[in-house]
């Protein structure tokens, strides 16, 4: 297991990130990025915690997402082959790209760059989780709440890789995010209180929004629901975790995911002969692997939302 560790960040603006985009739904990438360049980008938190023990939404207190970089990683066809594992940028890279003869590429550097960015969100306090090299590998949103009425964006900047290869249109890098509706809590507690009544940055209650004649969230004494303590937005990870094997909590089909185009794609040569194998481009994918989910979102770094027990 990697060493990792955690700091703060410096505000910046935000007003690129605001400026347009489209939302996906539960939790997805806002935009989509461009390969070599920088995105003022966030993710979209389009609903609360639902399904508690007595039929009531629970606010998102706060959010985690895990990037893939470097050795941690695996690299897929768009039909879920294996391409290689463990790509960082440094070696290994003709095993994932090449030009449209076969031939191994230079390292042109494939690792994403994240930035988090400080404010924007409905959490007060934003972290990079980063490992012994200082390269960003996740984020942490905390110290705040999303009423149930509401959505939310939590922003980052991302440098895009550059795609060598002109016969891949595009890459989808999957995100593993993880949004928190209590504190404290893993599978061997669900159903057991008491739930943790969140509270915004400024210390006020927050608004419930969903139950009637009950303005804010009150403390439940037997906890607030069963698999409820978080949503997951990850599935079927590429090797055992410990930490994250909670079938209920795992999405079927879903990962929160950054598309990265590729604006030098093409499928003919400059002399207009068909360069790319079956006259067409294809897309690829990256993601963490279950041991990059226990190394850098574990109890030391989601400190207050997980205890780093199984099951999360």
């Amino acid at each position: 297991m990697m060493d990792s560790k955690i700091k703060g960040l410096a505000f910046c603006s935000l007003v690129a990130l605001f400026a347009t985009g489209q939302a996906f739904a539960h939790t997805g990438v806002r935009d989509k990025a461009i390969a070599g360049l920088a995105s003022y980008n966030g993710f979209t938190i389009t609903h609360s915690c639902g399904g508690g023990a007595d039929g009531v939404s629970y606010p998102v207190i706060g959010q985690s997402a895990l990037f893939p970089f470097g050795a941690l990683t695996v690299w897929k066809t768009s039909t879920g082959a294996v391409l290689g594992r463990g790509v960082d940028g440094h070696a290994g890279i003709d095993t994932i790209m090449k030009d449209h003869t076969g031939a191994a590429l230079p390292d042109v550097g494939i690792n994403l760059q994240v930035t988090g960015y400080d404010g924007g969100s409905p959490f007060a306090s934003t972290f990079e989780i980063f490992d012994d090299k200082e390269n960003v590998q996740g984020l942490l949103w905390k110290d705040g709440a999303m009423p149930n009425n509401m959505n939310a964006i939590t922003p980052f900047k991302v440098t895009a890789p550059k795609i060598p290869d002109n016969c891949i249109s595009a890459l989808n890098v999957r995100i593993g995010v993880i949004n928190y509706c209590d504190v404290g809590k893993n599978a061997a507690n669900d159903n057991s209180g008491p739930y943790k009544a969140p509270k915004d940055e400024f210390g006020r209650r927050v608004q419930n929004g969903t139950a009637p004649n009950s303005p804010v969230f009150k403390t439940i004494a037997g906890g607030n629901g069963d698999n409820n303590r978080s949503d997951w937005w990850f599935t079927a990870l590429d090797g055992d975790s410990t930490l994250y094997n909670d079938i209920d909590l795992l999405q079927p089909s879903y990962w929160s995911t950054m598309t990265v185009t590729n604006p030098t794609a093409h499928v003919k040569d400059s002399a207009g002969a068909l360069a790319c194998p079956g006259g067409a481009t294809r897309t690829i994918s990256v993601e963490p692997t279950g041991a990059a989910f226990d190394a850098y979102l574990n109890e030391a770094n989601t400190r207050g939302f997980s205890k780093g027990s199984s099951g999360f």
